[in-house]
């Protein structure tokens, strides 16, 4: 049986998902409520570092339909971009871009001629999300240059936390006693900082 499932991420805690929400279900009003996922992390995320988005993907089968807002929230890079709507089709999922008009049509008999024309539309965009975050790096170095130069640039907030809860709750993690929604709950971390300190700690014990 056909299932729909929509897909919402905002960058940070300080955005709000509601407009997104509300524009997935006035499109599909039908839509369950356990098949709506939401998240907050940075577009430049990898995937696989998406916990909701993980799951999300496990779950599709072919024939089921995603709708996302805008094509940015599957990413902001181009080759990553391209590379999920390529395992998307390859699922045999139907992706639906409210943003992109021509992803919300049906034509019988002529799906071939709305794959071209989405497919040169996809290409346009993911050029333009691509173009859009290099400048916004561009500017955040051209900024943090400047704060530099005048001796104000403080950098990263060092992100505190527990680390001897860290270390025990991160044994449990591996061994599958705890789900990540659980560690990072017990831990109070966003899911792109508690990744982030995931890493850095296989990292240091790597270097061990």
């Amino acid at each position: 049986m056909k299932e729909i499932y929509g897909y919402v991420r905002v960058s940070d805690k300080y955005q709000h998902e509601d407009r997104q929400v509300q524009a997935i279900l006035a499109y599909y009003p039908q839509m369950k409520e356990d098949n709506l996922f939401i998240e907050k992390i940075s577009g430049k995320s990898e995937m696989d570092s998406r916990p909701e988005y993980a799951v999300l993907r496990r779950l599709l089968r072919s024939g089921d339909e995603l709708v996302v807002d805008a094509l940015d929230r599957l990413g902001r890079k181009k080759t990553d971009v391209k590379k999920e709507l390529e395992y998307i089709k390859g699922k045999g999922v139907l992706l639906r871009i409210l943003s992109i008009p021509t992803t919300l049509q049906e034509v019988e008999g002529q799906s071939w001629v709305m794959e071209m024309i989405n497919n040169v539309i996809v290409e346009v965009y993911t050029s333009l999300l691509e173009q859009e975050l290099n400048e916004k790096e561009r500017r955040q170095a051209a900024g943090i240059a400047v704060a530099k130069a005048r001796g104000v640039y403080k950098g990263r907030k060092p992100i505190e936390y527990n680390e001897s809860q860290f270390v025990e709750l991160y044994q449990r993690w591996k061994t599958g006693a705890i789900k990540s929604k659980e560690f990072m709950a017990l831990m109070q971390l966003r899911p792109n900082t508690f990744y982030r300190i995931v890493k850095k700690y296989e990292s240091n014990k790597m270097m061990r």
